[in-house]
């Protein structure tokens, strides 16, 4: 599950549910060999599924970031753990970004500080 957190603080799910490629009617289902051919392929796909590791991650977008250095920042994230990764994935500054992880941070906030000014949308994800 992915998420987006604009300035205004309103999360919004990226992970859309997917639709069925095909249907199975009540006739098909009652033919027992073919029933098992598409189970079959379902506990593949399953399998295949659960073996794929995808990260959730969060972005909150455009954040405003002083250069003092002491200001909190806060990120809440709600990962459930403090080993996340986190990047900017769009700056604008007069410099490069220098984000640093605060020791407040737990697992449902990241909390940096900032010595660059600038706005950020900053990217978060779970550590594997």
């Amino acid at each position: 599950m992915s998420s987006n957190v604009p300035v205004n603080g309103v999360v919004r799910a990226l992970a859309k549910p997917v639709e069925p490629s095909e249907e199975v009617t009540a006739e098909q289902a009652s033919d027992a060999p073919r029933a098992a051919r598409l189970f079959m392929r379902l506990l593949r796909d399953i399998a295949t599924l659960r073996r794929r590791w995808s990260p959730l991650r969060v972005d909150h977008e455009d954040r405003v970031v002083d250069a003092t250095g002491t200001t909190l920042i806060r990120f809440p994230h709600e990962l459930g753990t403090s080993s996340v990764r986190y990047w900017a994935v769009r700056w604008s500054g007069a410099t490069a970004p220098c984000l640093r992880v605060h020791t407040s941070s737990d697992a449902r906030t990241l909390v940096l500080t900032s010595t660059v000014a600038g706005t950020v949308t900053l990217r978060i994800e779970e550590a594997g």
